[in-house]
């Protein structure tokens, strides 16, 4: 018991958190298939954004800032048919933290970090 304790609090899950600046958040957000459900401003979407960053360390995991660069993510969502939302936001940053973080693993936990 001890040992599959041990081993279950040394994996990390990180989750990728869809991230806008100050600058790009209105272009980014009027791109947006979306963006009309998006709040309207950047203070409000930073202060909803550092809420889930803040559920997501208290859980046990890593948040991972993944820019969402409206000139990046809508050619990529465009090659993969998905509408520029944020279901397509999740997924983006979900691979970008997937990446990012040196996966090893199967089902989702982080096993090693290569940085």
């Amino acid at each position: 018991f001890a040992r599959s304790q041990g081993s279950m609090h040394q994996r990390k899950r990180v989750i990728g958190i869809p991230w806008f600046d100050a600058d790009s958040y209105g272009p980014a957000r009027a791109a947006m298939s979306d963006g009309g459900d998006m709040p309207a401003s950047y203070a409000h979407w930073r202060a909803d954004a550092d809420a889930l960053i803040a559920e997501v360390e208290e859980a046990g995991h890593e948040a991972l800032k993944v820019p969402i660069a409206a000139k990046d993510f809508i050619p990529w969502c465009k090659a993969r048919n998905l509408a520029p939302d944020a279901k397509a936001r999740v997924r983006f940053a979900s691979q970008v933290a997937f990446r990012e973080a040196g996966f090893t693993g199967g089902g989702g936990t982080i096993r090693s970090r290569h940085r």
